[in-house]
């Protein structure tokens, strides 16, 4: 490709392209105008630029007009400081002679943004590192074909899948780096916060004195209206008779007709039980009188419920509790698409997920760091088609939607993060990734994990469930390699780590792309998941492999490794998760009545035989299949493996 047909192709993007003299890097031609006039050249002017210039190279103008801010690294000095402040994470990239070019969109409303040059800048805004440079509003740099320009796009991205420019933070100390979170507030959430936007006392008289006291059935959730007013007294230290009594009294202005007392009694305990998961397990005490009391064995009876009725939004790695959840893997790997669809299935209120059941909907707000625009609206399409609507259960921050601060490392953008989640009032919360939500952060330095940490800690303790997403090592690092990156640290609050890998068909590509050869898999399932996808006229387009890092409360239920493939339909752009069932899955089907391959109806198989199919001791099978061998529920089986 020439510079003319490149220049050309870079006009077709929306770029602007600029005729820079062979022997200089001077504009052959007067380029400025075109950013005063906010338009782009026609492609009769660009083709009249190279018939007075054909040796002419080409650049690429930063700034609104094209939508492009690039940071220039020019020395070895230069990239390493870059990649410390979170410069590099772009991955389209340009290789030049010396160093390299990392391209980033135009934050949208973000006016003008001043082209910095390390050698001259005083440190305060830009960093003082000569050869670092900034290319903002009016800016350009030189692009591929020119002589020793080279594109490097890496993770098989395209230039659609280009991040948002996100100012770096500028700090003299560590210690000013780091933000003192006893300022803020998120230790004062609570789940009733989380869940309830208006009193539902409120809410629900709102609604009676337009239609009058509500009658069963008719799809006015009554049910659910009384288990909210239930759980808001439990979350105000109401326990036994005190919550018997307040869902009499809602019930008494505000139904035609009393629901079910044994019906009542349950969502009593269940909204006790709630309280018990935030870790209220101890009754509470009169605002007047202080005390202290710890959890003892007098303690046992509910610390046992607690542990009997715990439930899952994804059983068995997420429960409906806070906990913090890490899951990693190496770039490109697909981590971001498996925990997005995950979550996004969840709150579209799908039951399974591959190898995981979804139990419980969840509500997410997703802070996206790095996707673009385009790649977001293909996200939520598909998914939509793919896993059904998930309304305003799944929400997205993302820096084109919001330019305010949320450099997790700054006073204001905590702040801003605060605030999006008191507004929303999800039940999950996922930074995607660490090191762009935390630009600059010293990834081997304990103290400013240390600082994650307690952001994390006091989002679980407000009842949320916390997913980071971060990188692990290059498989260059050595020892460390395929280990989560930095200190051991971030390892302090995490309930449960996953590591995710891509898997491979090939063993060149699986050790180019840091992956996993499929045919190294002892007892691989891909090639019969394969099998079934063309079967149903799916392809697979992306193989993983999912393994725990950590797991502070291991249980029966949890695999030492799980299996799974995207595959799409093509005809309806859809994408669906295919997966080996899990022991606790396939025990689930066994103790029902089930129809095998041949198209029998078979018999429930006992606990033991049920045991010696999947593996698992018998007593964890009874615990398992107690409440379906209440029912009489067919399965098909015809697809286990």
């Amino acid at each position: 490709m020439n510079a003319l047909d490149a220049a050309l192709e870079y006009l077709d993007r929306g770029w602007l392209p600029i005729p820079i003299a062979s022997d200089t890097k001077q504009p052959t031609e007067k380029w400025g105008k075109y950013v005063d006039e906010k338009r782009l050249p026609t492609e009769e002017e660009v083709i009249s630029w190279w018939r007075r210039s054909p040796d002419a190279n080409v650049a690429i103008a930063s700034g609104e007009l094209s939508g492009l801010v690039i940071v220039d690294c020019d020395n070895d000095e230069s990239l390493k400081a870059a990649a410390d402040l979170g410069l590099t994470r772009t991955p389209i990239q340009v290789k030049t002679k010396r160093g390299r070019h990392f391209y980033y969109q135009f934050p949208e409303g973000s006016g003008w943004i001043k082209n910095r040059a390390g050698s001259t800048t005083d440190g305060r805004e830009w960093p003082q590192i000569d050869g670092l440079d900034l290319r903002g509003s009016k800016g350009y740099c030189l692009a591929p074909p020119s002589k020793n320009y080279e594109w490097v796009i890496s993770g098989g991205n395209d230039f659609d899948d280009m991040p948002v420019y996100i100012p770096p933070t500028i700090r003299r100390t560590v210690t000013d780096n780091v933000v003192d979170l006893s300022k803020f507030q998120l230790e004062g959430m609570s789940l009733q916060e989380v869940h309830v936007e208006k009193p539902i006392w409120q809410r629900t008289k709102e609604l009676v004195e337009r239609i009058g006291k509500l009658p069963d059935g008719g799809g006015n959730g009554r049910d659910d209206r009384l288990y909210k007013y239930i759980s808001s007294l439990a979350g105000h230290g109401e326990r036994g008779d005190a919550l018997y009594e307040g869902a009499h009294a809602f019930m008494r202005e505000f139904f035609q007709n009393f629901i079910d007392d044994n019906k009542v009694k349950q969502m009593c305990e269940r909204a006790e039980q709630a309280e018990i998961r935030k870790g209220n397990i101890v009754q509470p005490i009169e605002r007047e009188q202080e005390s202290f009391k710890p959890i003892t064995t007098a303690s046992l009876d509910e610390l046992r419920r607690y542990v009997d009725n715990l439930s899952f939004y994804v059983d068995p790695i997420c429960p409906t509790s806070g906990t913090i959840i890490q899951v990693f893997g190496y770039s490109g790997h697909g981590k971001s698409m498996f925990v997005r669809n995950l979550l996004y299935a969840s709150c579209a209120g799908q039951k399974r997920f591959g190898p995981f059941d979804l139990n419980e909907r969840s509500k997410v707000l997703y802070f996206d760091f790095e996707n673009s625009r385009s790649n977001l609206a293909k996200f939520l399409d598909r998914s939509d088609r793919s896993f059904g609507n998930a309304g305003e259960n799944f929400m997205v921050w993302t820096p084109f939607l919001d330019q305010r601060d949320m450099n997790l490392m700054t006073e204001a953008g905590v702040k801003n993060f605060e605030k999006w989640i008191k507004a929303t009032k999800p039940t999950h919360v996922v930074i995607d990734t660490i090191r762009s939500a935390f630009p600059g952060l010293q990834e081997n330095s304990a103290e400013q994990w240390g600082y994650i940490n307690k952001l994390c800690l006091k989002l679980r303790n407000a009842g949320l469930v916390v997913w980071l997403l971060h990188h692990s090592n290059k498989p260059s690092e050595g020892s460390a390699s395929g280990r989560e990156a930095g200190s051991s640290n971030q390892l302090t609050v995490l309930e449960t780590q996953i590591k995710i890998s891509q898997v491979f068909w090939d063993q060149e590509t699986a050790d180019v792309k840091a992956g996993i050869y499929e045919a190294s898999i002892p007892s691989s399932p891909f090639q019969d998941m394969q099998a079934s996808c063309e079967a149903n006229g799916e392809r697979i387009e992306v193989m993983m492999q999912l393994r725990y890092g950590k797991v502070r409360e291991w249980s029966d239920a949890h695999e030492p490794v799980y299996h799974l493939a995207f595959a799409s339909n093509p005809m309806n752009d859809t994408v669906s998760v295919v997966s080996p069932r899990t022991a606790k899955q396939r025990a689930l089907v066994f103790a029902r009545e089930w129809e095998d391959a041949t198209g029998a109806i078979r018999a429930p198989l006992s606990d033991h035989e049920i045991s010696v199919r999947v593996g698992r001791p018998v007593s964890t099978v009874r615990d398992w299949t107690e409440a379906v061998r209440r029912t009489s529920v067919p399965s098909n089986i015809s697809n286990i493996q």
